[in-house]
């Protein structure tokens, strides 16, 4: 089979799993990660490890790239359990390799690893409680305890190789135009993909899209990331693309990664002198490759207005990716996806101001014209049609947000160097370790749209439902002091203002703001 042919195979995410793949397939996409650094290291410490993922993950695959330290240690090896109907068998081959120190490794789909942990949990308690310990441990907001036993867990649904310090894609890619090129047989729009990917610019292009999706947090497979650089060369070649240039294959397509870049579809960007010009075809400055030779004002598309439309599409994002002046438009990308982005990225550096914008969000939630980020008030609300939201919250307790922590999860000590993205942040009272506000990409990028004046009637329930819920258990839990001076705030939402009612010496004061 040619460079080509093997390669075509990809753009069908089934073509991608190793046990399909002869040694020398698996050698031209080899990826290398940590966690194989990481299997070797337990492996030579007679470790028992549990490779849990889902089909895709690349479990067979890593299992094959580290073939040499199983070897070498004499190592137990289970690479499918998908075959075994019955558990008794492979948990006491586990058990003996557990009592006789020697080192295994079982890759395991979820589904399966229940049932095993069930049968281990019969068959040995110890072990069981080894397996479980590993499995909470493995991701955790607070500083890591060493793994003490002989039991570790590595699931690969928590890595992450789309990480941009790691710029996998970008060597793939390389790889990629490599492969291909050592091939003669190539169609012209074969031959443009290859000159427009060697070129630095529009790789970095591509590569920023491929960030924004990462920045995402959903999982990608390993043959979700094949697969979408796959579609990206060789998409031009299928009977039902054929033709198609990369520009538009990438957002053609149902890959799994490629269906998350698509919401960063640069026709989504609104530029309207940018988008007069590119319609009328007065742009013509500033492209690395060709220039368009039809434009939607072209007479031919008089009495074709979705002809018309379709071109403009292409074009635009052929100048995304093509053209000098493309930054500027990924410089459009909405506020609260870069702010969102920037909250996880400056974590560290970043807590205090972090926790307080949270905060005022939340606040705003309720309030809208709120700027306290001191205090998270307790907001309650009421309402007899849950159709329509609340029209007035009150609020009479608070706490201070000092008395609030906002945490961040990372891999254990034990993982140290695992390709691993947060993908949520939980904020919680410092004195205790209930309640638990998580919030995840999309509650963040809520409460970003929201503290920049996004009407909160035109947002989704459920975080608004979240919130109100942490505010409430806060109060259960008595972690909140009435407001001084007994002020009881009064919020109207939908005009966004507030009246205050204080009581002093036992008289009843009102403001309004």
């Amino acid at each position: 089979m040619s460079n080509l042919e093997f390669i075509k195979k990809l753009n069908n995410g089934k073509n991608c799993y190793s046990d399909h793949m002869s040694p020398e397939e698996l050698q031209l996409l080899h990826i290398t990660s940590n966690v194989e650094r990481l299997i070797k290291d337990m492996l030579g410490k007679g470790k028992i490890i549990f490779l849990t993922g889902n089909p895709g993950d690349g479990k067979t695959f890593v299992i094959k790239a580290v073939d040499a330290a199983i070897r070498k240690h004499d190592a137990y090896v289970e690479k499918d359990m998908n075959h075994i109907t019955g558990y008794e068998k492979i948990s006491q081959d586990i058990i003996t390799c557990y009592t006789a120190h020697r080192p295994a490794i079982i890759a395991v789909n979820e589904y399966p690893f229940m049932k095993l942990c069930k049968q281990l949990k019969k068959d040995s308690p110890e072990m069981y409680s080894e397996i479980i310990a590993a499995k909470k441990s493995a991701i955790t907001y607070t500083t890591s305890h060493p793994l003490t036993g002989r039991v570790a867990l590595i699931d690969l649904n928590e890595r992450n190789l789309l990480d941009a310090d790691r710029n996998l894609l970008g060597e793939l890619i390389d790889k990629f135009i490599a492969l291909i090129s050592e091939d003669p047989e190539h169609n012209k729009a074969l031959e443009y993909n290859l000159r427009a990917m060697s070129i630095p610019e529009i790789k970095q292009q591509v590569l920023r899209l491929m960030q924004l999706a990462a920045a995402e947090c959903d999982h990608f497979a390993i043959r979700d990331i094949l697969g979408a650089l796959a579609i990206l060369f060789t998409a031009c070649l299928m009977e039902d693309s054929e033709g198609e240039k990369y520009y538009s294959a990438i957002f053609d397509s149902e890959n799994q990664l490629l269906r998350v870049v698509q919401q960063f579809d640069p026709i989504y960007l609104s530029s309207p002198s940018l988008d007069e010009e590119l319609w009328n075809g007065e742009c013509v400055d500033g492209w690395l490759l060709d220039v368009p030779d039809k434009w939607p004002d072209d007479p031919s598309f008089e009495d074709d207005v979705e002809g018309a439309v379709e071109c403009f599409k292409r074009i635009k994002r052929q100048y995304y990716f093509e053209n000098i002046h493309g930054h500027d438009l990924f410089a459009l990308q909405p506020d609260e996806i870069k702010k969102t982005t920037a909250m996880f990225t400056s974590f560290d550096s970043q807590k205090k101001k972090i926790k307080e914008r949270l905060v005022r969000a939340i606040n705003k939630l309720f309030l809208p014209s709120s700027d306290d980020k001191k205090q998270l008030h307790i907001w309650t609300t009421h309402r007899y049609d849950m159709s329509i939201p609340a029209a007035v919250a009150v609020s009479c307790k608070s706490i201070d947000s000092s008395e609030l922590d906002i945490l961040m999860p990372r891999p254990a000590d034990w993982l140290s160097g695992l390709e691993y993205i947060p993908n949520h942040i939980i904020l919680k009272p410092k004195a205790a370790d209930e309640p638990v506000l998580r919030l995840d990409i999309d509650f963040i990028r809520t409460l970003n749209a929201i503290e920049d004046g996004y009407p909160v009637c035109l947002l989704a329930p459920q975080y608004e439902q979240a919130a109100a819920m942490f505010l409430q258990q806060l109060d259960d839990n008595k972690l909140t002091e009435e407001n001084d001076d007994g002020e009881v705030i009064i919020a109207s939402r939908r005009r966004s203002y507030k009246k205050v009612v204080n009581i002093q010496d036992g008289q009843y004061g009102f403001e309004e703001d």
